[in-house]
């Protein structure tokens, strides 16, 4: 529920305001440095969280899901002579990259590994796909009982992939960016909006977050 409410209280304000107070609070604090501080305290390290390196099974499994969920997406649109709109992505490239680690870091890699290990992976998928469509209720756009039905089974998709390529946050994350991709596409007057500012906004997150990230790895290699 803290998350829901720091991405609605967000969702209040314009701008840089909007900026700070969802990639601060939302992003940094609760999707990213909490988590990091659970494992901390656990002793563990990046691999808990699902950051692994590909193999042959994660290649595998990342191809078939984009394959399957963006191909079913966009084939039978442009089969149909619509004319999608390219033209709306370039400036939420960067958010959507940003938002995307958020949620994948938060819902798959922190919370569905440590449901598994209490629950089963069965349980850990359907809490998983539930608390990653309920999250977004924050957001104005995505707030009808189809809506979240429809992420729900996307939020399941995602913690599928997740499990089938043995925990691996490298696969869900690009399971994820892609459909993120194509629904800011054909949905884009849902999402939050997007200009020039959220664009440098999010690259200096993402920079953030990778100097966390990157922190971390070397003190686990001391």
């Amino acid at each position: 529920m803290a998350i829901v409410a720091f991405v609605a209280v967000a969702n209040l304000f314009d701008n840089s305001i909007y900026n700070i107070f969802y990639n601060l609070f939302y992003g940094i604090g609760a999707s990213v440095l909490l988590p990091l501080l659970f494992l901390r305290k656990e002793n563990a390290n990046l691999e808990a969280v699902g950051i692994k390196k590909l193999g042959a099974r994660q290649t595998f499994v990342l191809a078939s899901f984009v394959a399957f969920s963006v191909g079913g997406q966009i084939v039978p649109k442009v089969a149909s002579g619509e004319m999608l709109r390219w033209n709306v992505l370039p400036v939420a490239i960067l958010p959507l990259v940003m938002t995307t680690f958020f949620e994948e870091f938060l819902f798959r890699g922190f919370l569905q590994t440590r449901l598994e290990k209490q629950f089963g992976a069965v349980i850990a998928i359907i809490v998983s796909g539930l608390l990653f469509a309920l999250y977004h209720l924050g957001y104005p756009g995505f707030r009808t009982a189809s809506d979240i039905l429809l992420l729900f089974a996307v939020g399941i998709g995602f913690a599928v992939s997740f499990k089938l390529a043995e925990n691996n946050l490298i696969v869900s994350y690009f399971v994820n960016l892609p459909n993120a991709f194509v629904t800011y596409i054909l949905k884009f007057e849902q999402f939050p909006r997007m200009t020039i500012l959220s664009t440098i906004f999010a690259g200096i997150t993402i920079i953030l977050i990778a100097a966390i990230l990157f922190a971390m790895k070397i003190k686990e290699l001391k």
